[in-house]
C-alpha cells in the first residue's frame, strides 16, 4: 500500500456543463505550468491516455488519478472523476448510484454551473436553470467539505456579466442558496473558467488548486495524528482483513477446481498445478483489491510530515494570488444572500 495522504476530488454538473473539457484542460494545464514552489501534478500514465481520448466517457465512472510531487519525493495522490453527464439527472443511470456515493464521501466537490445556462439566468431563465441543476443541488455534500462553484465556458460572459452579477443572481436560486448553507462551513467559492484561448490551461487549474490547500490541512491533521499512533490498529485491521479475505477467496477457488476434476489419474494429475495456478491469481487479484480499496479509503498509515502538507498548502495559496486579485468576489465564506428589502 502506497504510504502517502489520497484526495478524493468530485466534480459534478448536468450534460453538456462542459465538465469534461474542464477536466481535459485542467490536464494539459498541469502540464504546462511551472508549480514552484508548489509540488507539481503529475497525472499517471493512464489518466493522461484518457484524457488524450475525446470519448471516454462511458456509462461509469472513470477514475483520473494524479500525484503531488516534490524535490523528496511523492507527497499526496489525488482522484478526480469523469462520467456522462446524464448519470447525474436520471436515478436509473449505470453510474447514477456510485456517483451519489462518491460525491458524499469526497475529500471537496467541483460544482460545475455551465456558463451557457448562466447567461440565460442572468437573461431572465431562472426556471430553466433552476431545472437544469435540481440534481447536481442533491449531490452537493455539506459538513465541513470544500465546494468550488465552477462555472463554466466564462467567454460567454466576459464583457457582458461581471462576477459579482453572476454571484447576486444565483443567490436569488433556493437551490443554490441551500447548498451555500451547508457548504459555507467547509469553504466555498465561484470560479470562473474558460477552457479556449491561450490561458485556458492556467484557467482550468484553478478550481483544483483551490480546493488543495483546505484538504490538505485537514490531511495534515491525521497525520499528526496518525504520528502519535492513532492508525496503528487501523492498519492491523487492513492487514488482517486482506489475509482473511484471500483465505476465503482461495480456499472456495480451490474447492470448486476439485470438484470439477473428472475422476481420472490423469486429470487428477493436472489439477493440483492448475489449482495453485488458479490460487495465485486470485490471491493477487485480493491482494491488489484491498491494495486499491484502502489507498481510496484512507486506510494506509501515511509516511509524510504534516509540515511539508501545511508548506504545500501555504504553497497552492501563493500561487492562487492573481487569481485572486483579478476576482476578489469569488469568495463565499462570507454572506452572499441579498438582504431583505427594508
Amino acid at each position: 500500500m502506497r504510504g502517502v495522504p489520497f484526495i478524493d476530488i468530485v466534480p459534478v454538473g448536468p450534460a453538456n456543463a462542459g465538465k469534461s473539457r474542464l477536466l481535459a484542460a485542467m490536464e494539459q494545464g498541469l502540464a504546462e505550468w511551472d508549480a514552484a514552489p508548489a509540488p507539481a501534478l503529475v497525472p499517471d500514465p493512464v489518466t493522461a491516455l484518457v484524457l488524450s481520448d475525446a470519448g471516454h466517457v462511458a456509462d461509469r465512472l472513470v477514475d483520473l488519478w494524479y500525484e503531488a510531487r516534490s524535490d523528496g519525493g511523492a507527497l499526496f495522490e489525488t482522484r478526480l472523476v469523469d462520467y456522462a453527464g446524464a448519470a447525474v439527472a436520471d436515478k436509473r443511470h449505470p453510474a447514477a448510484g456510485a456517483l451519489a456515493a462518491r460525491a458524499r464521501s469526497a475529500d471537496a466537490v467541483l460544482c460545475v454551473l455551465d456558463g451557457e445556462r448562466v447567461a440565460g439566468l442572468l437573461a431572465g431563465d431562472r426556471d430553466g436553470f433552476e431545472d437544469a441543476m435540481a440534481g447536481v443541488w442533491k449531490l452537493v455534500p455539506g459538513r465541513g467539505r470544500a465546494v468550488r462553484f465552477v462555472v463554466t465556458k466564462w467567454d460567454l460572459l466576459e464583457g457582458r456579466a461581471s462576477l459579482a452579477g453572476v454571484r447576486r443572481a444565483l443567490a436569488e436560486l433556493p437551490g443554490f442558496a441551500a447548498v451555500l448553507r451547508r457548504a459555507r462551513a467547509g469553504g466555498a467559492a465561484l470560479i470562473p473558467v474558460s477552457v479556449v484561448g491561450p490561458d485556458a490551461g492556467a484557467q482550468a487549474v484553478v478550481p483544483l488548486l483551490s480546493v488543495l490547500p483546505q484538504v490538505l490541512r485537514t490531511a495534515a491533521g491525521r497525520v499528526e495524528r496518525a504520528g502519535r499512533g492513532g492508525s496503528l490498529v487501523a492498519d492491523a485491521g487492513v492487514n488482517w482483513l486482506s489475509q482473511a479475505v484471500t483465505a476465503v477467496a482461495v480456499r472456495r477457488v480451490l474447492q470448486r477446481v476439485v470438484d470439477a476434476v473428472p475422476d481420472s489419474r490423469v486429470a487428477r494429475r493436472c489439477a493440483g498445478p492448475a489449482a495453485v495456478g488458479v490460487s495465485m491469481l486470485v490471491e493477487a487479484a485480493v491482494r491488489t483489491w484491498c491494495d486499491r480499496t484502502t489507498r481510496s479509503g484512507g486506510g494506509a498509515r501515511p509516511h509524510v510530515e504534516g509540515r511539508l502538507l501545511t508548506r504545500a498548502a501555504e504553497a497552492y495559496e501563493w500561487r492562487l494570488r492573481d487569481f485572486r486579485r483579478r476576482f476578489p468576489d469569488a469568495d463565499l465564506t462570507g454572506p452572499v444572500l441579498p438582504r431583505p428589502a427594508g
